[in-house]
C-alpha cells in the first residue's frame, strides 16, 4: 500500500460584526464556531452577514516526513486561492463590493 499524501482544507467565513460592538458582546465556543479559547483574543460576535469560502491544497513533501514549513506552504497557497493578488482568487472584486456594502445595510 502506498503512503498517504496530505492536503490542507481551509474554511473561511468573512463576517460582519455590529457597529460599536465591544468585548462584552463576545461569541461562545459552539459547533463550528471558534469562539475564544485561553490563548485567543476576545472577538465580538458576528451578525448574520457572512460569506463562506473553502479550498484544499496538496501538501508537497515526503509521506511520513512532512515538515511544518511544507504545511505552511500549502496554507499560503490556500490563502492565495482565496484572496490572492494574482490568478483567479475566490474573493473577487464583485464579492468584495458585496462585503463592503454590508455597512450600508445591503444584503
Amino acid at each position: 500500500m502506498a503512503a498517504a499524501q496530505l492536503i490542507v482544507q481551509l474554511e473561511v467565513r468573512v463576517c460582519q460584526v455590529p457597529a460599536g460592538a465591544t468585548a462584552v458582546q463576545v461569541e461562545q465556543n459552539q459547533s463550528n464556531n471558534p469562539g475564544q479559547g485561553q490563548s485567543q483574543l476576545l472577538i465580538t460576535m458576528p451578525i448574520d452577514q457572512f460569506k463562506y469560502f473553502q479550498d484544499a491544497e496538496q501538501v508537497y513533501g515526503t509521506a511520513g516526513a512532512v515538515t511544518l514549513a511544507q504545511i505552511k506552504t500549502a496554507l499560503d497557497a490556500a490563502s492565495t486561492t482565496l484572496a490572492g493578488a494574482s490568478g483567479t482568487p475566490l474573493i473577487t472584486p464583485t464579492i468584495l463590493a458585496e462585503i463592503n456594502a454590508w455597512q450600508t445595510g445591503s444584503p
